[in-house]
């Protein structure tokens, strides 16, 4: 049905050049659908700003099958572009109260763009007409091309939904990990890993520092270790690390002030 309608609006207004649309119809202040109504584009232009050259009205049959639709054929613009963006304006005013939709209701996530030779505009507002309980729209569509515009009005099933939002995929910015992550993985390894002695860092006092140093391209994070005296609670300077953020590197300070790298596989 959609797909329809996209057609239907282009063929319109390819119809309307080619025959030229020469005859003048009444201007409306307003066009009608059931007890919905909207300001017309009439209304809103000035004196020669376009003429409105037919209106395509719903056949019996259409209407018995409850499809009432209008069609209003506009011709002899000078920019046609400007003039659909005018009224489109005012439909989305606060006294008009339209929201932007695609064809399936939903509101749109962008602001199109309306300065292009041709296009096509959705509209749409809660129906005057509705029933309680009952989910019915008041449409309209505007269309345009280098030389026409057109205005469709209907009465549409269903309700304005929110607009489909395309989640971005970004790459995960890796956190480093936070100071007692950091020492409680260090107090995981064994001494003899990392040139200390002992059977488990127990014994030993690790003091990091606030901040990154860089090692080896590495965010490293400096820690000092100590090896306390148990019987007078002195501690004795063991040597300096630096463990990268995300744990997978490890360095000391040898003792020549080289920073050098430990294996930790």
């Amino acid at each position: 049905m959609n797909r329809k309608i996209r057609i239907a609006l282009a063929m319109v207004l390819l119809a309307c050049l080619l025959a030229a649309c020469s005859k003048k119809q009444e201007a409306p202040a307003a066009y009608k659908v059931g007890e919905d109504e909207v300001v017309s584009l009439d209304s809103i232009m000035g004196e020669g700003e376009a003429v409105l050259t037919s209106v395509e009205e719903p056949t019996e049959a259409a209407l018995e099958e409850g499809e009432e639709k209008y069609v209003y054929h506009y011709r002899q613009s000078a920019d046609p572009a400007k003039l659909a963006a005018e009224y489109i304006g005012v439909l989305r005013g606060s006294e008009q109260g339209f929201s932007l939709v695609d064809l399936e209701h939903r509101k749109l996530a962008e602001e199109p763009s309306l300065d292009t030779l041709t296009g096509e505009i959705v509209l749409a507002k809660k129906s005057a007409g509705a029933a309680e309980g009952e989910s019915k729209l008041f449409r309209v569509i505007v269309a345009w091309s280098e030389f026409a515009l057109a205005v469709e009005v209907s009465q549409q099933a269903g309700s304005i939904l929110p607009p489909i939002v395309e989640e971005e995929q970004q790459e995960e910015e890796f956190q480093p990990t936070a100071i007692l992550e950091q020492v409680d993985y260090f107090n995981s390894l064994k001494p003899w890993d990392i040139g200390l002695e002992g059977d488990d860092m127990g014994d030993y006092k690790v003091y990091p520092k606030q901040g990154w140093v860089l090692v080896d391209s590495f965010s490293c994070r400096e820690m000092d270790v100590y090896l306390e005296d148990v019987r007078d609670g002195s501690n004795a300077y063991m040597g300096t690390y630096f463990l990268s953020s995300d744990l997978q590197h490890l360095y000391q300070k040898d003792s020549s002030g080289q920073i050098v790298p430990i294996d930790l596989k």
